[in-house]
């Protein structure tokens, strides 16, 4: 912990057991905060994924007949624990993840909300009768369970996007396996913790850790696994997807969201905005502002302003109140800010601010939040999802088609933001976007949970709805009764 103690939490959680992995294999936690190893967590192997797999069918066949309601007080005594244990909580996320103390403690909050919101869309999640012509006939509709779910979670924020399928697949009936980032498996273990002491039935969660590939392969693909639930990368989703064929997917994946800067807009306004989606959570976020498409005429300007709010981020330890951005995650989130820095230079971009990590930390991964002015719209950063704090500016004509071209331009498409004063120019352009959602004059990371969350169709960002009933009907089935009466009900 932040205190130099180590965590010693290496056990699954199968089937309301506490359990040593396979052989009692263990890997180490390394903290990007300190660079120190923290703890020590189960490595899963295969026979502990076929063991968590059964368990989740045993226990959905043994509460499946329960109602709607008292799944709901599952989640509501579970948003409870998390409220009671949230201080507690939050210097482990911060620790293991990086992110600033009191951002951890908002995430921690928002998963309680989470599994709030989950459980009154349960009690709300009904059918409908549906008129037919037979007229002896009486026909009805009705949501069901699916069965068991595999949930692979990442490390962004790794308490909040658990909660965002963990709640709606207890509280609609499902059981889970769930398989947190290997990096981010200490505070999933506090979170399962939660979960447990709020009575939920054995079983209905389980808890399998560790960094191997096999395993996870297994967990998606097994047949006794109905369901996959995903947030991550484009390229592993994909892969995903495809050992999940036939199940019921719902797949949240990567995002390089185009940031529109029409001609007219506020520039004060937008650069905040941008600054704040770029630079939050050390710009670890799939709806972060990865590209920014800025009219010719005010891209200066603009570049400007976002280069005043990235000399405002203060980067440092989590655990000092001035912080405002640690470290990135991983040594990955940097070679990629290092790489996309260097290509997008070496077509004539120019850093503006940033550019490097510093070098006077504990590790060499608290990035300097990072401007690019006169990005080339073939550069790296233009075509990939960097995940780290950058905001590169791409210059384009002051006209609409040109605008909505490089918008569009690339593979991604989970969200974006357009700024401009002229609303019937501004809605124009945000309707013509490939992305699942946009928003108008405000940041790209906005978002409440209850709003439908996903990429848009033929693009690689994902298929499916997170967001209150959206998501509570993915991980339900719809099933039709006709009923045959003796005589004319009506």
């Amino acid at each position: 912990m932040a205190d130099g103690t180590t965590i010693d939490e290496g056990l699954l959680h199968i089937g309301g057991q506490a359990r040593p992995a396979t052989g009692g294999a263990v890997y180490e936690a390394v903290s990007p905060v300190t660079g120190e190893r923290f703890a020590r967590l189960a490595r899963a192997a295969e026979p502990d994924v076929e063991a968590a797999v059964a368990a989740a069918g045993e226990a959905f066949e043994a509460n499946r007949q329960e109602t709607a309601f008292t799944r709901a007080d599952w989640c509501h005594r579970v948003a409870t624990v998390i409220e009671a244990r949230a201080a507690g909580i939050a210097p482990l996320l911060s620790l293991e993840h990086g992110k600033p103390l009191a951002q951890a403690e908002g995430e921690i909050m928002l998963a309680a909300q989470g599994f709030r919101l989950a459980a009154e869309e349960a009690k709300r999640l009904g059918g409908e009768t549906v008129p037919v012509r037979d007229g002896a006939k009486l026909v009805l509709t009705t949501r069901k369970p699916r069965g068991v779910f595999a949930a692979i979670t990442p490390f962004n924020f790794p308490v909040n996007i658990p909660v965002e399928y963990l709640g709606p697949l207890l509280a609609n009936g499902n059981a889970v396996v769930w398989r947190p980032a290997p990096s981010t498996a200490a505070v999933a273990a506090a979170l399962f913790g939660c979960v447990e002491e709020a009575g939920v039935p054995a079983g209905l969660v389980n808890l399998v850790t560790g960094p191997d590939v096999a395993p996870a392969r297994l967990l998606v693909s097994h047949p006794g696994v109905a369901g996959v639930c995903f947030t991550g990368s484009s390229r592993t989703g994909a892969e995903i997807a495809a050992l999940a064929a036939g199940k019921s997917q719902l797949m949240e994946l990567g995002g390089n969201g185009p940031i529109v800067v029409l001609p007219d807009a506020d520039l004060d306004r937008a650069a905040a905005a941008i600054a704040s989606s770029a630079f939050m959570n050390s710009g670890q976020s799939c709806s972060a502002a990865g590209r920014i498409i800025a009219a010719g005429s005010i891209a200066g300007e603009l570049t400007a302003r976002l280069v005043e709010h990235a000399r405002r981020e203060v980067v440092g330890s989590p655990f000092e109140p001035g912080t405002t951005m640690g470290p990135v995650h991983n040594a990955g989130v940097a070679a990629t800010m290092a790489r996309h820095v260097a290509d997008a230079e070496a077509r004539g971009a120019r850093t503006a601010f940033g550019g490097a990590p510093l070098t006077d930390r504990p590790t060499g991964l608290y990035w300097r939040p990072t401007v690019l002015a006169g990005v080339a719209p073939d550069a790296e950063v233009m075509r990939e999802e960097t995940f780290g704090p950058i905001a590169p500016v791409l210059a384009v004509a002051d006209d609409t088609e040109a605008i909505v071209a490089a918008a569009n331009a690339g593979s991604f498409g989970l969200s974006s933001a357009v700024f401009g004063r002229d609303l019937d120019r501004t809605l124009a352009v945000a309707g013509r976007l490939r992305t699942g959602q946009v928003t108008v004059n405000d940041h790209s990371n906005y978002w409440e949970l209850h709003l439908p969350f996903g990429g848009a169709p033929g693009r690689a960002s994902g298929h499916g709805r997170l967001g209150g009933r959206h998501a509570a009907q993915v991980v339900t089935e719809l099933q039709s009764i006709s009923i045959d009466l003796p005589s004319p009900w009506r």
